[in-house]
């Protein structure tokens, strides 16, 4: 998760950066509408793509499942074990915290913003609803239009066609859906930096839309000479802001942008192809670190095992070690290799115990061959006219294991109670 989270933040940092130098100037504003809202959501997904690459096509082995052995000891000796807290326990309670706090919030100002609808006096007008307010507010939310008794009549008209923009293009759901963000991801800065850009982009929109029936000087001569109060409500469309209108009024008077440079915006395909890049290369070296830390293990193990005689704690130890970490290792590759790891140490304590007698002949590997490959398979007694033999084979097999297989040969091995898996291999010569 907290990989996840950093590399979300470093992919938005990168579009934004990208936005910030190269397109926030021009007047493309549905254009910009539509590259802030897809780059935030593309950040979100990125980490989450893998790319597979080409793999060797390993036959695969004839496996027999049997019953689980669940090994009871005469006394059970239950111990209290305290482990220490783990970090990522910390950070998960300290995330989810910051989630309910976050959401909480959010729904006291859709609260307030519901009291206000409720408390004064509404109009259904065409397609919204103007709510009037005993102040000089102006703003806007969904199909609502909030508008103060206060504002002078002149102005009136004006704001209402603004804001009737806002409701128009549906800016509301561009607010919430980086409301939702900053709810599930509130550690993210870059997230409140993307919600203020996007409400920027919507006052150049709704701005662009007004003056097409009023010169622009005169547009913001009534916009100055009015007193607005502000709504500290992050995801409404506030119609006077002042942090905001500087730069309405730069980009009022600014020139529209040639259409040559919406070529800038092809700046997101190298950005999204090397994106695309790290995180496979990143899968790629994790995998090969923990393929040839795995392998170094096996090999320094192994050649312990082959060069002297281990004792009975060192067998019993890298037992329990390898068994522990068979049973909670979710990356197959490794899971593989501890399984081939723990057949070599099992192997090794049975002829040391001398439990059961292992038969070994030489086989070249010209004559080796997967069970799941043959064409022609050995015919297991009483299988002689069973229509599938290989099924036959499995199942004789399996249940000729289960009659003879002593499970009180696990009682003198020293293993922990609980469920354990005891790997059987062999090669079947050509007489049988």
């Amino acid at each position: 998760m907290l990989d996840y989270s950093l590399k979300v933040i470093l992919f938005q940092i990168l579009f934004l950066a990208i936005y910030d130098l190269f397109l926030k100037k021009e007047t493309f504003f549905q254009w910009n509408r539509a590259y802030l809202l897809g780059t935030s959501l593309i950040s979100y997904v990125i980490p989450l793509i893998k790319i597979n690459r080409a793999t060797e096509v390993i036959p695969q082995e004839f496996v027999i499942a049997l019953p689980e052995v669940v090994l009871y000891p005469s006394t059970v000796i239950e111990k209290s074990v305290t482990e220490p807290a783990q970090v990522f326990d910390i950070l998960g309670i300290v995330y989810w915290v910051g989630i309910i706090i976050a959401a909480v919030l959010f729904f006291v100002k859709l609260f307030k913003l519901k009291t206000v609808i409720q408390k004064n006096t509404k109009q259904k007008i065409n397609q919204y609803f103007l709510v009037l307010l005993n102040s000089n507010n102006a703003f806007s939310f969904f199909n609502y239009i909030f508008l103060g008794n206060s504002i002078s009549e002149e102005n009136k008209q004006q704001i209402i066609e603004h804001e009737l923009v806002h409701v128009q293009q549906r800016h509301s759901i561009d607010l919430l859906f980086f409301e939702l963000q900053k709810i599930i991801c509130w550690f993210n800065p870059i997230s409140y930096i993307f919600q203020r850009r996007i409400t920027e982009v919507h006052e150049f929109i709704a701005d662009a839309h007004s003056i097409k029936e009023i010169d622009k000087t005169t547009y913001f001569n009534k916009l100055l000479a009015e007193t607005f109060g502000v709504q500290h409500i992050s995801f409404i469309n506030p119609f006077f802001k002042h942090s905001l209108i500087k730069k309405r009024i730069i980009m009022l008077h600014k020139n529209r942008s040639k259409q040559l440079l919406k070529f800038k915006y092809l700046l997101l395909v190298p950005l999204l192809g090397g994106m695309l890049l790290y995180a496979a290369c990143e899968k790629s070296d994790q995998e090969i670190k923990e393929t040839s830390t795995a392998q170094e293990l096996i090999n320094e193990l192994k050649a312990k095992a082959e060069g002297k005689e281990l004792t009975e704690e060192e067998l019993n130890a890298m037992l329990s070690v390898i068994s522990t970490q068979l049973s909670e290792e979710d990356n197959v590759r490794e899971k593989e290799i501890i399984e081939k790891l723990l057949h070599i140490l099992a192997e090794q304590k049975r002829k040391k115990e001398g439990m059961v007698k292992v038969i070994e002949q030489d086989f070249s590997d010209a004559e080796e061959v997967p069970f799941a490959a043959i064409e022609k398979t050995p015919i297991f007694p009483n299988c002689e006219n069973a229509e599938d033999s290989k099924l036959c084979f499995q199942e004789s097999v399996q249940e000729h294991i289960i009659k003879k297989y002593n499970t009180s040969l696990a009682n003198g091995l020293g293993l922990e109670p609980g469920k354990k898996k005891v790997y059987v291999q062999f090669t079947i010569d050509k007489e049988g």
